[in-house]
């Protein structure tokens, strides 16, 4: 792969942070009248001691960290990304052995302290906001999954921040961050993937225990690695078989108290253990509330996953254009470079374009999160601060499977494209695409598919377009700040009697079946408005914005005049016949 600092050489990305992201608002939010520098000050706290005082000092922070991330990732990562995955893992009488190389990396990552990124200050973490997550996550996956997959792995426990006790919080985080576990989510079961609130495995409090069995599958990580510390965050059943997601707790259970059954043999991401856990009264740690474990611990867990996947598909799309452009640049053929040639130029310039909205829309998703997660931090809120809290909470229940949806489909269909530019050699294992063609492959299934991520989306869309709905108020703030070119607005128009159409259709079998077409034109507008934005805010890439946005634009409009011919012949063929 391209050797270089995977943040430094990022045009596109480096814009987003230090030209179009509005920090004094992020980082306002994020720390709370610079709250933890006024307690370091006061307690010299040493978790506290790299907290900013200012905008600032926070973005130097920032950019320190995006920094050093692109440096280990694009320097190091890339490098030994290709061995990692052809020699994969290997198990042995329930031991998982991870490659030599991939172990090397992982400590580079967690030496210069980027391991603990998801977590805040007061209990060792970074303390950065959803955004900076969002970046490093993208730089990460640009190198290779398998290890980012490791190493980001513990950020699942960030979930403790919000759901566990403070003594709880106390014990469990700092011994996960300097021990560097991994975490997985202990979901999944061999009977039930997607269908939890029908889950078997079970808790039984003995004493002053709990004590769990059953068996999970597709738990990435819990092996650790290389006999490394490492827990699942496990949803078991302490209510009856008939309580159904009521019934459902939220455990703590480490990998010294359950075993690994097996690992899964994949298409893609080879060097991520996918195990088969068994528990046999292990013991496991109640988080929270008893019964609370679905409907509130685990949905706040899968937003986070969402806005990872999102990062993900961005970061393998960034590494799969990069790739292909410097082939076809270097290819010679018919005495000049297939890059001068107008179909392979074609599928490059789609893949830029597509990858530039990508990145819009995964800011986006993780701006949202920002704007209203942090206040859930136990401060005072004026009415005004309640009332924007709430909207944003709203928006990111929509926006984040939206971005999970939409940068994972994307991923797949412009890997192949950059494949496609390789040609036969794209189809060996000579050259990353392979890979990365493979790797892709499961950011649109895992942490919930496409179909489940439009599902989520849809009722938030539909109802959202009422003249007083959240969608319709998010996207009228979209373009607050700019006249919508002409072509914008006759894309919103468009939008308009598309989710019109859709709310005459009566059977609620086929509003389903064509749910995806509404979702899709959703996201499409939305990423047009973030590109026509960008394109606006753009202070030295403007001309080149321009050409994104123009070609962007106009395959929204046919997509969503695609999706409107559909959803009108469907209306016709539901139509009583007189």
């Amino acid at each position: 792969m391209i050797q270089s600092n995977y943040f430094s050489t990022n045009e596109d990305l480096k814009e987003h942070f230090f030209d179009l992201i509005d920090w004094n608002e992020i980082v306002s939010i994020y720390e709370n009248d610079f709250f933890d520098s006024k307690e370091y000050q006061k307690s010299n706290h040493p978790r506290l001691e790299m907290a900013p005082s200012s905008v600032e000092e926070a973005l130097a922070f920032y950019e320190e960290i995006l920094n050093s991330t692109g440096d280990i990732s694009g320097n190091y990562v890339s490098q030994v990304a290709g061995v990692v995955d052809y020699k994969g893992l290997k198990f042995e009488d329930g031991f998982v052995h991870h490659p030599e190389e991939m172990v090397d990396v992982i400590r580079k990552y967690h030496d210069a302290g980027l391991g603990p990124v998801a977590f805040k200050r007061r209990y060792g973490g970074l303390g950065v906001p959803s955004v900076i997550k969002a970046m490093i996550a993208e730089i990460m996956y640009r190198s290779d999954s398998s290890i980012t997959i490791a190493v980001g792995s513990m950020g699942l426990a960030a979930i403790l921040e919000v759901c566990a006790t403070e003594e709880m919080k106390e014990t469990w985080i700092p011994k996960i961050i300097d021990n560097r576990y991994t975490v997985t989510m202990g979901l999944s079961e061999p009977d039930f993937g997607s269908d939890l609130p029908n889950i078997t495995t079970k808790a039984v409090k003995v004493d002053d225990k709990w004590l769990l069995s059953g068996t999970k599958r597709y738990q990435t990580m819990a092996c650790g690695v290389n006999g490394g510390p490492g827990l699942t965050l496990t949803l078991a059943r302490t209510g009856n078989p008939e309580s159904g997601a009521r019934g459902l707790s939220f455990f703590i259970v480490e990998n010294k108290d359950y075993s690994v059954q097996g690992i899964e043999k994949k298409l893609g991401i080879k060097a991520s253990a996918t195990c088969e856990t068994v528990f046999e009264n292990s013991e496991g740690h109640l988080v929270g509330k008893e019964g609370f474990g679905l409907v509130k611990y685990v949905m706040g867990m899968l937003n986070g996953a969402r806005l990872s996947v999102s990062s993900q598909g961005t970061g393998i799309v960034t590494a799969a254009y990069e790739e292909a452009l410097k082939y076809a640049k270097e290819r010679i053929q018919f005495g000049k470079p297939i890059y001068e040639i107008p179909a392979v130029r074609r599928m490059l310039d789609r893949m830029e374009r597509e990858l530039a909205g990508m990145r819009c829309l995964m800011v986006e998703a993780a701006y949202s999160v920002d704007k209203y997660y942090w206040y859930e931090d136990g401060r005072a809120l004026t009415n005004e601060q309640t009332n924007e809290k709430k909207f944003w909470e709203k928006v990111a229940n929509t926006l984040t499977p939206i971005s999970k949806y939409y940068n994972s489909e994307m991923c797949n269909d412009l890997v192949y494209d950059g494949l496609q530019v390789l040609g036969g050699a794209g189809f060996t294992e000579d050259y990353d695409l392979s890979r990365l063609y493979r790797d892709a492959r499961i950011t649109n299934i895992y942490d919930g598919t496409t179909q489940i991520q439009v599902n989520a989306a849809i009722g938030g869309v539909t109802s959202g377009m009422s003249q007083t709905g959240i969608f319709r108020a998010y996207l009228n703030h979209l373009t607050s700040t700019y006249e919508p070119s002409p072509i914008l607005v006759e894309i919103r128009e468009s939008f308009e009697s598309i989710v019109e159409l859709y709310k005459t259709i009566e059977s609620q079998e086929t509003r389903e079946a064509f749910s995806f077409e509404v979702v899709e034109s959703a996201a499409r507008i939305i990423v047009s408005y973030l590109m026509e934005r960008a394109k606006v805010k753009s202070v030295h890439r403007k001309e080149k914005r321009a050409l994104l946005c123009e070609g962007f634009h106009r395959d929204s409009l046919a997509i969503l005049s695609s999706n409107f011919v559909r959803l009108r012949e469907v209306t016709k063929v539901l139509q009583p016949q007189i």
